[in-house]
């Protein structure tokens, strides 16, 4: 048993350290291709999971508590071990990386105390670049890879930490540029969306006579905006997490009812009701998802919803 200073938090064994990162990595390399390695196919050969863009994982967990010195003088025997190994298996590397190099070999380990241990690394780095191997990049390194490096990603692995890691999952997505937008508007498709999005957006504006088309034209274009941004990061969101994606969509159909409902009613302040339900949806996702979601996320995902309600007519102004 291992314990995590500060985290409150503790590992058996190496598997379940190993099991703890191949889950972080798959997260934090969602973009990537992340794979791991099992001992029968490979895992013995200094390799535990690798990316596509060269990030090779090498997992250890030590066995008990040790002392700075005893510890230092283990992960230093273990890096030494299988840093040799890229050499001794490259036969079996090869094909397993099926073309990728190695830019950087991660000693992935809970924590390291010694920076004697990355003088040790820096050592076993030109020892490495010294074989000259095919499947080596030029400029490949050795990273101490200890558990601060998945604090971002490690609460959904261990929720019951999400309060000491004080991070969430933050999907990152482009903002569609004016000719996604118009390819949008131009699929015929989409013709009764678009239609739905004016009309409602034209309710937002003062009955006056003053002409707004142009802000109206604005307002469209920033409800498909809105609309795509939420499409992207659900995308992702389904992929990574999916049982997390299941409780956002009960959650939201179970709203989409109620908005359904209130808006059989007219609204005196078309642009203030439509506000205030976008309001209650972020007040349900940090709710529903006060540490899962990062804030940015959650306000992307609110006006994302209200796109779609305008646009499919749960929400209406009548």
């Amino acid at each position: 048993m291992f314990k995590i200073p500060n985290l409150g938090i503790s590992f058996s064994n190496g598997d379940e350290w190993e099991d703890f990162c191949h889950s972080c990595l798959k997260i934090k390399h969602q973009n990537d291709n992340y794979k791991t390695v099992d001992a029968s196919s490979g895992g013995d050969s200094g390799i535990d999971g690798f990316t596509a863009t060269g990030e090779v994982y090498q997992c250890y967990c030590p066995e008990k508590e040790y002392t700075d010195k005893e510890l230092y003088e283990k992960q230093r025997d273990k890096i030494t071990k299988d840093i040799q190994k890229l050499y001794d298996y490259q036969n079996s590397i090869r094909p397993l990386l099926n073309g990728v190099k190695i830019k950087t070999w991660h000693f992935t380990t809970p924590l390291y105390k010694e920076k004697s241990l990355i003088l040790h690394c820096n050592d076993k780095e030109n020892l490495v670049k010294g074989w000259d191997l095919d499947f080596i990049d030029t400029d490949f390194k050795i990273a101490i890879t200890d558990i601060g490096h998945f604090r971002q990603v490690m609460i959904y692995v261990l929720p019951d930490i999400g309060k000491v890691a004080g991070s969430a999952i933050d999907f990152t997505v482009s903002t569609p540029d004016s000719s996604i937008i118009d390819e949008y508007k131009n699929n015929t498709g989409n013709n009764l969306l678009i239609n739905n999005a004016i009309d409602k957006n034209t309710k937002l504006f003062p009955q006056n006579g003053v002409d707004y088309s142009k802000n109206i034209l604005e307002r469209t274009n920033i409800t498909i905006e809105d609309y795509l941004i939420g499409e992207n990061i659900k995308k992702l969101w389904s992929n990574e997490f999916d049982t997390q994606y299941e409780k956002f969509l009960r959650l939201i159909s179970t709203m989409e009812r109620e908005v359904k409902k209130q808006s059989t009613l007219p609204f005196d302040d078309n642009a203030k009701k439509m506000e205030e339900i976008r309001k209650m949806v972020k007040d349900k996702l940090d709710i529903e998802f006060p540490n899962f979601l990062s804030e940015s996320n959650k306000e992307e995902i609110a006006s994302a919803v209200i796109a779609d309600w305008l646009m499919r007519c749960p929400l209406n102004f009548i």
